[in-house]
């Protein structure tokens, strides 16, 4: 653990001017975060089994949208190469499985709002645009990374100090973009009838 003292010494032009010696303690400030909070939270509600059935926010991120297309199809026509489209079906699958075993606690719901609320904002601001131009795949997964997966798990070690079950990783982030992609809230290609 980091000290978070230094020493004060007295004299002209200090602090405390007429201190010989002393600690100056210095406090974080701005507390813990919403994202901090729902992870302390979680703990103590699996401890006591505490579940509820999945908040209405949630749910939209969970209900297909309209469209027939599946998440494979969607990116067989965003221009990925089959062995890409193989290894986004194992994100997608990777992140449902966790997603599936924490579905009923209120702060894992509470968190995976935030992450999809953050991933579909930063994908249909940042990201979409340049699929309608035609950028190519290679740069829209550069661009994914720098985007949408580095900030989110910067957020998630920043704010994680008390997470002992989610342990979200970068392969779980891409899981999400999947699975919203499948649920069609992302597109990988300008379809009309969307």
């Amino acid at each position: 653990m980091a000290d978070n003292t230094f020493d004060v010494k007295g004299g002209n032009n200090q602090i405390l001017p007429n201190a010989k010696e002393g600690k100056q303690y210095i406090y974080n400030q701005a507390g813990p975060t919403r994202m901090d909070a729902y992870f302390r939270s979680l703990r103590v509600e699996i401890e006591n089994n505490t579940t509820r059935e999945i908040i209405e926010d949630l749910l939209d991120y969970n209900t297909k949208l309209d469209g027939t297309k599946g998440l494979e199809e969607k990116l067989q026509d965003g221009g990925f190469a089959r062995s890409d489209i193989n290894w986004a079906m194992r994100k997608k699958q990777q992140y449902a499985k966790k997603a599936t075993k924490y579905e009923c606690y209120p702060s894992a719901q509470e968190i995976n709002l935030l992450l999809f609320g953050e991933i579909k904002a930063k994908f249909d601001r940042y990201i979409f645009p340049g699929i309608k131009r035609g950028v190519e795949v290679d740069r829209v997964m550069q661009r994914i990374d720098e985007i949408i997966v580095s900030p989110i798990m910067k957020m998630l070690n920043e704010n994680g100090a008390h997470d002992e079950d989610l342990r979200y990783t970068t392969d779980h982030i891409y899981g999400m973009i999947y699975y919203l992609t499948g649920m069609c809230h992302l597109n990988w290609t300008d379809y009309d009838n969307v």
